[in-house]
């Protein structure tokens, strides 16, 4: 049987599809067999897309191939994407390795090959194609197939977001917000963003909410910001999500309503976002909303942890320093008489005679123990307080802890300059989660925001290997960074 026979073998007509799909792709695979160009392209589109043949980007691969060494632009626009991402793992093995070579000849898998995308990506965009352009961009902005080059990735995307094209408008905007090409142009990259978000996509809208919620090129404007990011989070988008529930949380911008912002938050968790699985073990480990739940709240850190957040798997090991019985201890404390509550608690008496004797670690426990509500109930201004005495102490984390509480005003008043001056000692004394937390402060907490000092701080904690570090990077770089995380 010829090669032609072989995969026309392949066609299948559903019973009540219509004939021409299958008989197109029959007229294309014969002209194609016969070297016409069109007949490639067009078969090679068949067997990306399924119609009238059994989808398979091997095959199209081969066919795309056939036509962009002809010369076909399109061909080579469409080549470099199926490139870029590679085809499904082989999983047609019920008939042997003879049956699929007679049924697929040029296999079921497709090996990725960026280098390959990348040169025939440049040969299409060359010659005009827009959606080379756009996926050229993309290719040149990640460092794909070779070195990144940000500012030829402007051009390109330039040339295609001028023409409409709305992932390349996404590409230009989130190139220039995040500084690639420079002091980051919020304002410019909001122009962007709007072509892309009226085209109605998730990532330009959240990133607008973004902008928004934190005044990058704008003021703050936490009604606007909610309503770009429920339009984003019910597309699906996780960070938007995310971003919608902390403002549902702490009621910014719409009604505060704790039972949605978990539920915001678990939509996020759902779909991999390593911050939304943290704060939902913020919620649990300090009974917002709902009683303390330290198992619960170990689940949400672990899972975030195995994401690689750092600041769950530093709150997932305070839980195991401080037991598991807290849950129940503090929820008989809840229901308890005050006048039973007033005082220490038994179980963090030996910490607080250890702390009153000059002890900063035992110091730091209990600051932790009562901002987190583990065994006692929580209170803010004896967290910070003894916080206070652990740093004075020379205790590192404490001293982010404490930077942390003045930063937000919890607990204690809400001061800048106390804030720089504890996170920087912490930083002196080579604490990493130090410079997370001045590069959240000077990102978050300073008006306006002051990413060119933001950026370095936590782009050393990322060489470093804090994971936490890395995220808050790769938020800045899509124009969402994210709320600061609780120490």
């Amino acid at each position: 049987m010829t090669l032609i026979g072989r995969l026309t073998g392949l066609f299948r007509r559903a019973p009540d599809a219509p004939p021409d799909p299958l008989e197109t792709a029959r007229r294309h695979m014969i002209a194609a067999g016969r070297g016409d160009v069109e007949a490639a392209f067009a078969l090679g589109e068949a067997f990306e897309t399924g119609q009238g043949v059994v989808t398979n980007l091997a095959d199209a691969a081969h066919w795309y191939r056939q036509a962009a060494e002809a010369g076909h632009v399109r061909a080579k626009a469409r080549l470099a994407v199926i490139l870029l991402s590679g085809g499904p793992p082989e999983e047609r093995r019920s008939g042997g390795a003879s049956a699929i070579a007679a049924f697929f000849p040029n296999g079921v898998t497709l090996k990725r090959d960026p280098v390959a995308a990348r040169s025939f990506a440049e040969q299409a965009a060359e010659a005009g194609d827009i959606d080379a352009e756009a996926t050229l961009g993309y290719i040149l902005a990640a460092g794909l197939g070779g070195p990144a080059e940000p500012e030829r990735a402007a051009v390109v995307y330039r040339r295609a977001a001028e023409r409409g094209h709305v992932e390349a408008a996404l590409g230009l905007g989130t190139l220039l917000a995040g500084g690639h090409l420079g002091t980051p142009d919020h304002r410019e990259a909001r122009q962007w963003f709007d072509l892309a978000a009226e085209a109605g996509n998730a990532t330009a809208l959240m990133s607008i909410g973004v902008q928004l919620m934190y005044g990058l090129g704008t003021g703050i404007d936490y009604e606007a910001a909610a309503g770009f990011l429920k339009k984003a989070a019910e597309k699906g988008n996780p960070q938007a999500m995310r971003h919608l529930g902390v403002l549902v949380m702490e009621g910014l911008g719409v009604k505060k309503d704790l039972s949605g912002a978990e539920t915001l938050l678990r939509g996020a968790a759902a779909r991999g976002d390593g911050e939304a699985m943290a704060r939902l073990g913020d919620l649990y480990s300090r009974g917002i909303g709902r009683p303390i739940d330290e198992a619960a709240a170990a689940r949400w850190y672990r899972q975030a942890a195995e994401t690689g957040h750092e600041g769950a798997r530093r709150s997932l090991d305070q839980l195991a320093r401080v037991g598991r019985g807290a849950p129940q201890d503090a929820a008989t404390m809840r229901k308890a008489p005050v006048a039973e509550r007033a005082g220490t608690p038994p179980a963090l008496m030996p910490l607080e005679e250890a702390a009153s004797r000059g002890d900063p670690k035992a110091a730091f426990e209990l600051g932790v123990a009562y901002a987190t509500g583990n065994g006692v109930e929580a209170d803010f201004a004896k967290a910070a307080a003894w916080s206070r005495r652990a740093a004075e102490g020379g205790h590192p984390i404490a001293k982010v802890n404490l930077g942390r509480f003045h930063m937000r005003g919890v607990g204690v008043p809400r001061d800048r300059d106390e804030a720089l001056k504890w996170l920087r000692s912490a930083l002196d004394e080579g604490e990493v989660s130090a410079a997370v937390a001045l590069g959240e402060l000077y990102a978050f907490w300073t008006t306006p925001p002051d990413l060119d000092a933001a950026r370095p701080l936590l782009a050393r904690a990322a060489e470093a290997g804090d994971d936490r570090a890395r995220m808050l990077l790769t938020d800045l770089d899509r124009q969402g960074p994210r709320p600061a995380a609780t120490g």
